[in-house]
């Protein structure tokens, strides 16, 4: 039996279920995939860099010119010819032109040579402008622009040989016998002359409609005839005054811009001329309309009754920051003479005013920066660092004085994060699209190019450490 080999007892073990600890390991993972991308989701403080920018809110819109204007009509029939110029200011007995009945002299005067006449810089820039505007309007469709270019011509080199003109005429007139067709047409009141009518000489601002925006092209007769004309014929127009206006339509936004405007600066797109223009704004028919007064310049547009004008609705020059960077702040408004120095580091604050339990007075000092100074000597102080109707004293010469904080006001300001750690300044806003605002610079508490400011500061509080 010793040598028998005894059997051995094998047990089997129970297999434990392994559910638990695989639900704990996905709990686990899913922690930390939730903790991985749970920063790739979330909204992080971002900062912007202040910059010194221009913003300009410039609309270019088409007006009609408005002139104290009336076109003159020849009483008799006959042969015209012109002794003054396009824009020439005449006085009264100014003789304008002349009317031969029987064409007795029309081939004298047409024949009659002028002298060389040097050109001066004014002339030849003006011819130049007569040219430009040509070629910038120039469409092969529109024959009549060609013709309007060598009336244009025409009269501005009339104008420079007007006094020669005069002189070759009375010599003509010496030669001849008889002078009885011939008449010298002087004018009855002074002006400027012009030789172009688009039939809107009458127009007036009591008299405009939206129909005369309908359609804003250039529609101009020259009155300058080659051939005979007939009684009631209009000769030329005269233009009594240099105070002239632009009517513009506008639309809603742009009414609301400069409903409260009394004078605008404006871009004259045709030649780039700048200018400030006296602003009126009404509503006819529920349209809005604006008028620009000048008392200048009338002679430049003469011949246009039609101008596209830029208009600067706002123009600021600052520190560009984003809107989105802009909060309130809530603070206390005190005389300046309660500012004290106090505390460790001799910081700026308050005395403050309070009772023990056994009547007796006791002053503590209380630092309170200053975030905004008026000009009247009032400073802003913090109101989150007191309770209301906390009292503040201040020493005189007579005693002590006391006030009760009180008076509130809230200021425009960003979370600037210079220092590491975020501090309201007070901004003063000069202009905002929407997107972007311009703030003064160099104001007392305020900011400067280059500071560091907290784009979305609903995310973070005043002191808090940027990390």
């Amino acid at each position: 039996m010793a040598g028998r080999r005894q059997k051995k007892k094998v047990v089997k073990m129970k297999k434990r279920p392994r559910l638990f600890a695989g639900t704990l390991l996905l709990f686990f993972a899913a922690g930390l995939l939730f903790l991985f991308i749970q920063p790739l989701f979330k909204e992080h403080v971002s900062i912007y860099e202040v910059t010194e920018t221009q913003i300009a809110d410039n609309e270019i819109i088409r007006g009609i010119v408005l002139r104290d204007e009336s076109v003159v009509k020849t009483k008799k029939k006959g042969y015209v010819n012109y002794y003054v110029g396009e824009g020439a200011r005449i006085g009264a007995n100014t003789v304008v032109y002349s009317i031969d009945e029987t064409g007795q002299f029309e081939g004298d005067i047409s024949s009659i040579e002028t002298k060389d006449i040097p050109l001066s810089e004014d002339d030849t820039r003006e011819i130049r402008s007569d040219i430009a505007s040509f070629r910038n309007d120039f469409d092969l469709s529109l024959y009549g622009n060609v013709i309007n270019f060598k009336y244009n011509i025409d009269n501005t080199l009339l104008k420079m040989t007007t006094v020669n003109l005069l002189e070759q005429l009375n010599k003509v007139m010496k030669k001849k016998k008889v002078t009885s067709s011939l008449e010298l047409v002087k004018a009855k009141k002074p002006g400027i002359i012009s030789f172009c009518s688009d039939g809107l000489e009458d127009l007036h601002i009591d008299t405009i409609t939206a129909k005369h925006f309908e359609n804003m092209n250039e529609n101009w007769t020259q009155l300058r005839s080659t051939g005979p004309v007939e009684p009631g014929n209009a000769v030329y127009k005269i233009v009594n005054s240099e105070k002239w206006s632009v009517v513009l339509p506008l639309t809603g936004k742009q009414y609301k811009k400069i409903s409260d405007k009394v004078v605008v600066p404006v871009i004259f797109k045709r030649d780039g001329l700048r200018a400030a223009a006296d602003i009126s704004t009404f509503i006819i028919d529920s349209a809005y309309y604006a008028k620009l007064d000048f008392d200048k310049y009338m002679i430049r547009y003469l011949d246009n009754r039609y101008l596209d004008i830029e208009i600067e609705f706002n123009n600021a020059n600052g520190l560009k920051i984003p809107v989105s960077s802009i909060l309130k702040k809530k603070f206390y408004v005190i005389p300046k003479q309660f500012i004290t120095k106090g505390g460790e580091n001799g910081s700026n604050g308050v005395m403050l005013l309070s009772y023990k339990k056994d009547g007796t007075k006791e002053t503590t000092f209380k630092p309170a920066d200053i975030y905004y100074e008026t000009g009247k000597g009032k400073v802003y102080i913090d109101a989150a660092l007191f309770e209301p109707g906390s009292l503040v004293v201040q020493g005189t010469k007579n005693g002590v004085k006391s006030m009760k904080l009180s008076k509130t006001a809230e200021l425009d300001g960003v979370y600037n994060c210079n220092r590491g750690f975020c501090e309201f300044r007070h901004v003063e806003k000069l202009y905002s699209n929407g997107e972007y605002a311009i703030v003064s610079k160099g104001t007392q508490y305020g900011l400067s190019t280059y500071d560091h400011i907290i784009l979305n500061p609903d995310m973070i509080n005043e002191d808090d450490i940027i990390y």
